[in-house]
């Protein structure tokens, strides 16, 4: 559950927390600019989506890991966790649209490779550095994305932005899973991989021919890597300013840790391994957690202004409680699909949970952010973030191969439960002030 965060370039810092954007309410949201920049973003999401799921899939294949398979997916995240505060940098500083063009082309290039080596008996290492380039690029793509689209909307609109380009990375979770899964179930490898290099070529494109992002260079009076730290420092120098701010990046942080990386490893082990299903039926899965993140999205988008950051801490109750229901379903005497289907109807609720959280907290770090540090603010918040994700996926990983799942569960359950009790407690303290 990464967080995804903006703030409008014109709009300045503020000391006193806000829960919605001000603005006139009557300026339209989907402006040419941020249009553009949505329809390039979906196929870039699209090919990911595609990428994650099928490349490891395929590992857990071959194998029966889920140590292998956790440590895979954690691998990618390592890059991503340290290239994200240069992404910010890279945000601020340069012409976006000529960073997204490029890293979706090079993309493309990598999938075009990958496919030609699908066969190498070096899979397994080949697989691992395709996902870790590809997590690099999305450390360097992201930032450029979130920091572009303040230019292009109004203030007022900006907590629907965030819920609509969060809505648009469910719908290409719903799509690129399915059609991933049923693909390479039924037609293997190559079919999917080629599609994904397509996809990541269409939006490469795309960027260069209709996304137009306003651009004024920032000045820069020493070196490359003196203005760097220079930009970053004074990033994390707002962040310490703003407790609620800290306290907010933190749970996120936790809540990768216990609740994204259990879903992430232990969704494919239980329905592959431990209860021996399809990898189609594994794709449609993996949609149902789209569709409930979409879910939660429309839920925001019809009614801004009313999850605020003070919503977080009960949006998190029904993620603590979606885990628990997960292991009680996985200790009752139910056949394969029976328990299928308990978990297709469990991940519905706590996505759309998540994403409403996960909408409600950008939009608070965007509006207490100034317009100047928006890609190095939210660049560290999504390395924070996902610092501890990585860990999370290889002890998950590991903890399938010998724990029963059901144990795993009950564990990811309480864990993030006491995130939720201490956040509420931090949010009534500082909020009250």
């Amino acid at each position: 559950m990464p967080p995804r965060a903006q703030v409008a370039a014109s709009q300045p810092a503020h000391d006193a927390p806000r829960e919605s954007p001000r603005g006139r309410s009557d300026e339209p949201l989907f402006t040419p600019g941020f249009a553009a920049i949505a329809i390039a973003q979906a196929f870039s999401l699209l090919g990911m989506e595609i990428l994650q799921f099928v490349l490891p899939l395929h590992l857990l294949n071959l194998t029966g890991s889920g140590t292998l398979y956790g440590t895979v997916l954690a691998a990618g995240f390592i890059p991503y966790t340290l290239l994200a505060p240069i992404g910010g940098v890279v945000a601020d500083r340069t012409r976006k649209r000529g960073v997204m063009a490029a890293l979706d082309a090079l993309l493309a290039l990598v999938m075009a490779a990958y496919l030609a080596c699908s066969s190498s008996d070096a899979l397994v290492a080949i697989t691992v550095a395709v996902l870790m380039f590809a997590f690099a690029a999305q450390a360097l793509y992201q930032p450029c994305v979130q920091s572009a689209v303040p230019h292009v909307v109004a203030p007022a609109r900006l907590e629907q932005a965030v819920a609509v380009t969060n809505q648009l990375s469910m719908v290409t979770g719903i799509g690129g899973p399915v059609v991933g899964g049923l693909v390479f179930g039924f037609c293997g490898l190559a079919p999917i991989a080629a599609v994904s290099a397509a996809c990541f070529a269409v939006s490469s494109l795309l960027v260069l021919a209709i996304v137009r992002v306003p651009y004024d260079p920032p000045a820069r009076t020493a070196g490359l890597l003196a203005t760097a730290r220079a930009d970053l420092s004074e990033a994390l120098g707002h962040l310490r300013s703003h407790p609620i701010m800290w306290q907010t990046i933190l749970g996120a942080t936790l809540v990768n840790l216990f609740g994204s990386s259990f879903i992430n490893v232990g969704s494919p082990y239980i329905v592959t391994e431990s209860l021996g299903l399809s990898n189609q039926l594994m794709g449609i899965l993996q949609g149902a957690l789209a569709v409930g993140g979409l879910a939660g999205g429309a839920l925001v988008a019809t009614r801004p202004g009313s999850f605020g950051i003070r919503s977080v801490p009960r949006l998190l109750v029904g993620v603590a409680a979606g885990l628990a229901a997960m292991a009680v379903l996985l200790t009752l005497p139910l056949p394969p699909l029976g328990v299928y289907a308990g978990m297709l109807a469990i991940y519905l609720g706590t996505m759309a949970c998540c994403m409403a959280m996960s909408i409600a907290a950008t939009s608070y770090l965007q509006m207490e952010s100034p317009g100047t540090l928006v890609g190095k603010v939210m660049a560290l918040t999504l390395m924070l973030a996902n610092f501890a994700t990585p860990l999370g996926q290889i002890a998950y990983g590991a903890a399938f191969d010998r724990v029963d799942p059901w144990l795993v569960a009950a564990l990811a359950a309480f864990a993030v439960a006491l995130v939720t009790a201490h956040l509420a407690r931090v949010y009534r303290r500082e909020l009250s002030r």
